[in-house]
């Protein structure tokens, strides 16, 4: 945990949600690198705050939440084909389940992060709310996805509280510091895209909780993965 949270249920100050600009570049640099255990590239800041892919120039959806004027969360998120994702084998299974039509696209979320002491106050659980209805406002995207480390608890709690479901683990997805990780896949599908309740995983397949703090929710800049690394990722690895 970075710092304690006595105020967890404190009421959030009026939260104003923006994109992304160019002049936002050194706070997002300095809250990603107190949040995430790696550092992104120069390039990596540069096309974000510009709502690009590094590497790809693809499109990123990006939210800056501020309180005030002060930023107090960030996400980003890319919306890229499933065939493309990396994670095709284990989304959108199985097919029977879901409307074909709304199967060719994916919202992958990235990054997702908010101050500490903002922290249990809905900032990180807006902004989420703001990208799932993004992936439910274009045409062919049925899911919202990420990648998570096996022992972020919180994270896993977080998601697993805004619907998310596991989908199953990869190993060796995350490399830090020299050492490779697992990681847990979680999605939550679009009501849209669902043709009945989708049980591809029984509550006892998914890891258990633990009550912590939603510190880093997804990390991507430390990914390393001989299996199934997305492509988008990829590209965007190629240039750290």
């Amino acid at each position: 945990r970075r710092e304690a949270e006595g105020s967890m249920m404190a009421p959030l100050l009026p939260l104003r949600l923006r994109s992304m600009r160019v002049e936002d570049k050194e706070e997002v640099r300095a809250l990603h690198e107190a949040w995430f255990p790696v550092r992104y590239s120069n390039s990596f800041y540069d096309s974000a705050v510009r709502e690009r892919m590094v590497g790809s120039q693809d499109p990123l959806f990006t939210l800056v939440a501020e309180v005030g004027e002060e930023m107090v969360g960030v996400i980003t998120a890319q919306m890229t084909t499933t065939r493309g994702c990396g994670d095709e084998d284990i989304l959108y299974q199985p097919p029977e389940d879901f409307v074909e039509a709304e199967t060719k696209r994916v919202m992958y979320v990235l990054t997702l992060g908010s101050r500490s002491r903002y922290r249990r106050r809905g900032v990180a659980r807006t902004m989420l709310a703001k990208c799932i209805q993004r992936a439910q406002d274009d045409p062919g995207c049925g899911v919202v996805y990420l990648h998570v480390i096996t022992h972020n608890d919180g994270a896993i709690q977080f998601y697993r509280s805004n619907n998310f479901q596991f989908l199953g683990e990869i190993r060796d997805y995350y490399r830090i510091d020299g050492r490779l990780f697992n990681c847990y896949v979680y999605a939550y599908y679009l009501p849209k895209a669902v043709v009945k309740h989708h049980h591809h995983h029984s509550d006892h397949d998914a890891p258990k909780e633990s009550p912590s703090s939603t510190s880093s929710l997804t990390d991507p800049s430390s990914l390393h993965s001989p299996h199934s690394l997305s492509v988008c990722l990829a590209r965007w690895l190629s240039s750290l």
